[in-house]
């Protein structure tokens, strides 16, 4: 894995091809996408410590990207828990990052702008929302978060679909099995980046493998397996493996990548 500074750096100096667009995991639900135009993309960037701060919940492993490394040109943050909308990452970002434009629902804007985000730099996305920052669209679609932990309740969590150039890609965020994001069919996605982590509130590797197969999208992206210190990469990585299995024996068509930290994936639109 590239080292803090070095994956930056390699985000920033990558060329993406007409018709593609590239991305890196930053492990749990963080990913950074760019475009040919080479807008940068983070959503859920979860680039510091602060878990540990708050629930003692230590990183399994050291940040692909410091937070004052980063320069996203858009970051979506799918709803206020500190995994997603990070107290670590957004104010530092909005500090050295002047560019920086924050996407996320109301009660996580309301957080940010207390951390003393500028107003004029954050948009709140409610349901059937959208907005276009560049080259990249982003549409709120639906979510159903429940943590379990009282003073925690996050009824606006949301998914996006982000649509840049010709490739969709639909992040479910953090999400129960519902049937509302069976829905999500329609929009035909090339792209499905979803949870399989089973517990907090989250789709379980089974539930998320009956959801691809309903959505039926070109690629499947397991992700939200591995963040947290008392779980090995091995471990975690059996998740998205078991939700492969399933979603193979569902008769699922779409490729599944299993995610590597700070590795470039490839996206592409659907070709079936």
């Amino acid at each position: 894995m590239d080292d803090e500074a070095g994956l930056a750096a390699t985000i920033a100096a990558t060329a993406v091809p007409t018709g593609q667009v590239i991305c890196w995991w930053l492990g749990g639900s963080g990913f950074v996408l760019k475009s040919p135009g080479g807008t940068q993309v983070y959503i859920d960037p979860y680039l510091s410590n602060s878990v540990d701060d708050i629930f003692g919940q230590g990183r399994a492993f050291p940040s692909p990207i410091a937070p004052e490394e980063a320069r996203p040109d858009v970051l979506i943050s799918t709803h206020w828990h500190e995994d997603h909308l990070d107290p670590g990452t957004i104010p530092t970002v909005a500090r050295t990052s002047g560019k920086t434009q924050f996407v996320m629902p109301p009660t996580a804007m309301s957080r940010a702008l207390g951390w003393g985000v500028p107003r004029g730099r954050v948009s709140s996305l409610v349901a059937g929302g959208s907005t276009t920052i560049a080259d990249v669209t982003i549409t709120h679609v639906p979510a159903r978060h429940d943590s379990g932990i009282a003073g925690w309740e996050v009824p606006d969590a949301m998914g996006v679909l982000v649509t840049i150039g010709d490739v969709r890609i639909y992040h479910t965020g953090d999400t129960e099995y519902d049937g509302r994001l069976r829905g999500m069919q329609a929009s035909r996605p090339d792209v499905m980046m979803v949870c399989v982590n089973g517990s907090g509130g989250n789709m379980n590797t089974h539930e998320a493998a009956l959801l691809a197969w309903q959505i039926d999208p070109g690629t499947v992206v397991p992700m939200h397996h591995y963040l947290w210190a008392g779980t090995s990469a091995a471990e975690a990585n059996q998740q998205p493996a078991e939700m492969a299995a399933t979603y193979a024996r569902l008769g699922g068509r779409g490729n599944v990548i299993s995610p590597e930290l700070a590795k470039p994936i490839v996206l592409m639109p659907r070709t079936m």
